[in-house]
């Protein structure tokens, strides 16, 4: 930035703010913060018809800052007594943002509200498209790896706890197969895979679900075996008249 011989005068200004201190403002030519608030500006005309503008505050001495504005200005205050406050919360006769009952009882009853809503969502590009974990501070984490999963439809054998257990199980069986021995990288030019295996199922004790001493690591075929896998317990109940 090029500075004038003008700008450089030292101009002394009382702030604005009533504070009582001297300072010496950089002068301004016309830009767009003071076409934005001409009030906090002091203008000064030239000789030759130009003229600087210099601002009335000490930086962070303006009225508006959070160093003049008392913390819980609306504090005891109630609807009616702020425009701001007014405005706040639930308003009369709107529908509460996190029941869509009424948009899906009006999608079955009004077809041509259907197809509108539809029709304005084509072409919509959802706002983290293409974006990765590494241009975001914190990442974009989903599933067992969110702040809110509950758990899917598996429960806790969805969460990234149970997932970690599984590994850990692995490891300590030195990731082979406690029943055949089999394990990967044995120059067949295939990887084996493989299962942690519940001993007593899931269903039968949900209890034992994260218990180590209930948990063997199997390769899938000597997994698929096993007299709970899948759901051959439930025809196994059945068979003996069970639920």
């Amino acid at each position: 930035m090029v500075v004038s011989k003008t700008q450089r005068i030292k101009i002394a200004t009382q702030c604005a703010c009533g504070c009582g201190k001297t300072f010496y403002p950089f002068p301004l030519y016309d830009s767009p913060a003071i076409k934005k608030n001409p009030t906090n500006y002091i203008e000064i005309k030239g000789e030759r018809g130009g003229s600087l503008y210099i601002p009335k505050y000490i930086r962070g001495h303006h009225p508006n800052t959070s160093a003049h504005v008392p913390k819980g200005w609306n504090k005891g205050m109630k609807k009616g007594d702020h425009p701001s406050i007014e405005r706040m919360g639930y308003q009369t006769g709107h529908e509460p943002y996190g029941n869509w009952d009424h948009v899906n009882d009006r999608f079955k009853s009004d077809i041509e509200f259907k197809k509108r809503w539809i029709e304005s969502k084509k072409g919509q590009v959802a706002w983290n498209k293409g974006k990765t974990k590494a241009q975001y501070k914190n990442g974009i984490k989903s599933g067992p790896e969110h702040g809110n999963w509950a758990g899917g439809k598996n429960g806790i054998r969805d969460t990234s706890g149970y997932k970690d257990l599984c590994k850990q199980i692995m490891k300590r069986d030195r990731w082979k197969c406690q029943k055949c021995g089999d394990h990967n990288y044995k120059g067949r030019g295939s990887r084996i895979i493989l299962d942690v295996h519940h001993i007593v199922a899931y269903s039968e004790d949900p209890k034992l679900t994260i218990d180590p001493k209930n948990l063997i690591t199997l390769c899938r075929d000597c997994h698929i075996k096993t007299d709970n896998y899948g759901t051959k317990l439930i025809h196994k109940r059945r068979k003996q008249g069970g639920k």
